[in-house]
């Protein structure tokens, strides 16, 4: 082996020798052939560095190598690769330029070079390059799709389509050229022109379904949705389960207007076992952004069961179905899908946040409390939460936690209606703990930002004329609920106790006449008002009566009550 090497380094020696006698140089023959040796000998070991992927020995050893053989164009090329690798790109393009340049026939300097002007963006370069590469080589597929990929960069699409009937004349049939031309096609515009090459596609492959799809989807472009339709019946005949191919039918049968066929094949789509999940979820989403109102509640139903039957495992079925429940005002069974689909997926924000609005209508404030706090552990600034913890607080008569968790949830609202709701609750809270001034300044928020809030505007006037503090504010904001729901019963009760509070009996009786009227329970609280503002015209017996019939109702009525009815007198 060792002979060898010192026959090839003495054949190089006396090339070198030939070419230094021309330029009248005087050879040191035993120079040249040690400083050649070197050369091989760090070559060789920047090569055993490089398999054994010790790159910056590798480096220093091809370098060592190039300081003993100036044009060692495969230390250039080992080096151009190890640069790049390194991050040193500059240095990496100037080897393999002076590797290429003192070897313009080796065709692997030359495809390395083409890749550094690819990053240059030096098209017409890479073009020369593979010219010359493919006049050896004319049929070998890497050149042409190196050289039609810079063609299509540059935009040079009719230039593509000549290089590609030249393939076609040469290779024959071939899948890659009639996507390249359909691809061409498309992006000049050319329809027809795409379609017809993905139709020979086709008939040079029939049973392959994903070019049915594309062509499919090629004639739905062009209107020709019947022969899109012919298509995808031919693929669900070659492929019954293909992933796809109950979403394309669905979409037909929507642009069709064939509502229940459309239906069957999204149904089909959920069940299908080829279809990932993701887009089945997807296409739930889609589907029901499209219908009316009409039959919403049961398709969802049948796509939610659909989902349970094929995917048990994940939480989107039960969520569905107990979504159709609680739409329907079925809360009991609503919250046991809702608490199935959580079973499967602890932390859906969306599911804890309908379990949370369920046990509300529930009236299961305990559980609103426990789901609620699981979703602040899960989501703390996520405002919502803190609402409904709050609320459930408040039905307990947890007063103080209640504020606190409300003031809490308040500071993270970036929503003005949200805020709203936070000080609405805010202020009931305060006035529940007799903290009147709080809870005044929580309602005068709300009402800077909602002037029109009916539930605010009698609630914060009634208390009010409980504390005969600002009665003409009170009567003012009165006023407005009763124009927004002239039937309303309990707004009316608190524009007749105001006027009351301003001695306006006369009008006071005749809005407690439109309580009794509208409101066929009446409520213990609107038989003590009439009694009292009878009493104050004069009609003492049946100012009595009405006591009686507030005392016998057995809700809310004053502490004077008793006395009333037993001295059938007023006190206040």
């Amino acid at each position: 082996m060792k002979r060898y090497l010192l026959i090839v380094l003495l054949s190089i020696a006396s090339n070198v020798f030939a070419q230094s006698e021309l330029v009248g140089e005087a050879p040191n023959d035993t120079v040249v052939v040690q400083d050649l040796a070197k050369n091989a000998d760090y070559f060789s070991k920047g090569l055993e560095a490089k398999y054994n992927e010790n790159y910056p020995v590798a480096i220093y050893n091809f370098e060592q190598a190039l300081k003993f053989y100036h044009d060692d164009d495969a230390s250039m090329y080992e080096l151009s690769t190890l640069y790049q690798f390194a991050g040193r790109y500059s240095e990496a393009f100037s080897m393999i330029e002076q590797a290429s340049k003192l070897q313009p026939e080796n065709k692997w300097y030359q495809i390395r070079l083409a890749q550094f002007y690819l990053q240059s963006s030096d098209y017409q370069s890479i073009i020369n390059i593979y010219d010359k590469l493919l006049a050896d080589e004319p049929d070998n597929l890497d050149y042409i799709e190196a050289y039609i990929d810079v063609l299509l960069r540059i935009g040079d699409y009719d230039k593509v389509i000549e290089k590609l009937d030249v393939v076609e004349q040469q290779l024959g049939k071939n899948e890659y050229i009639f996507l390249q031309k359909a691809q061409i096609y498309e992006e000049q515009g050319k329809k027809n022109k795409a379609i017809e090459e993905i139709e020979k596609l086709v008939e040079f492959m029939p049973d392959n379904t994903h070019y049915l799809a594309m062509l499919a989807e090629a004639y739905r472009k062009v209107k020709r949705d019947k022969d899109a339709y012919q298509i995808y019946l031919k693929i669900k005949e070659l492929e019954p389960d293909n992933q796809y191919i109950n979403i394309s039918l669905m979409d037909y049968y929507q642009s069709m207007g064939e509502l229940d066929k459309a239906f069957e094949e999204f149904v089909a789509a959920i069940k299908n076992k080829n279809l990932d999940f993701e887009t089945k979820s997807q296409i739930y989403d889609f589907w029901f952004e499209k219908q009316d109102e009409k039959n919403i509640s049961e398709e969802a139903e049948t796509a939610g069961n659909a989902f349970i039957e094929t995917h048990p495992d994940k939480s989107l079925g039960y969520y569905i179905i107990g979504t159709v429940y609680y739409n329907n005002k079925d809360y009991a069974k609503a919250k046991d899908y809702y608490l199935q689909a959580l079973e499967r997926d602890k932390n859906n924000f969306i599911t804890l946040y309908q379990l949370s609005l369920c046990y509300i209508d529930l009236q299961d404030f305990q559980n609103v409390i426990k789901y609620t706090e699981q979703a602040i552990s899960l989501y703390p600034e996520q405002p919502l939460f803190y609402l409904f913890n709050g609320i459930a607080y408040f039905n307990i008569k947890d007063y103080e936690t209640t504020v606190k968790v409300l003031e809490k949830g308040r500071k993270l609202s970036a929503n003005k209606e949200l805020t709203a709701n936070f000080d609405t609750y805010i202020g009931d809270t305060y006035h529940v703990l007799n903290n009147k001034e709080k809870a005044y300044e929580a309602y005068d928020r709300v009402l800077k930002a909602q002037p029109d809030n009916i539930y605010v505007l009698n609630n914060y006037a009634y208390y009010l004329s409980l504390d005969n503090q600002d009665l003409e504010r009170a009567l003012q904001m009165s006023g407005k609920t009763i124009k927004a729901e002239p039937k309303n019963a309990t707004y009316l009760d608190t524009y007749a106790w105001i006027l009351y509070k301003l001695n306006r009996y006369d009008e006071a009786k005749k809005y407690m006449d439109k309580v009794f009227k509208y409101d066929k329970n009446p409520q213990s609280v609107n038989y003590e008002h009439l009694g009292d503002i009878l009493y104050k015209l004069g009609e003492t017996k049946n100012a009595v009566k009405n006591w009686k019939k507030a005392k016998k109702a057995g809700g809310e009525v004053s502490e004077f009550l008793d006395r009333k009815i037993k001295d059938e007198k007023l006190y206040e």
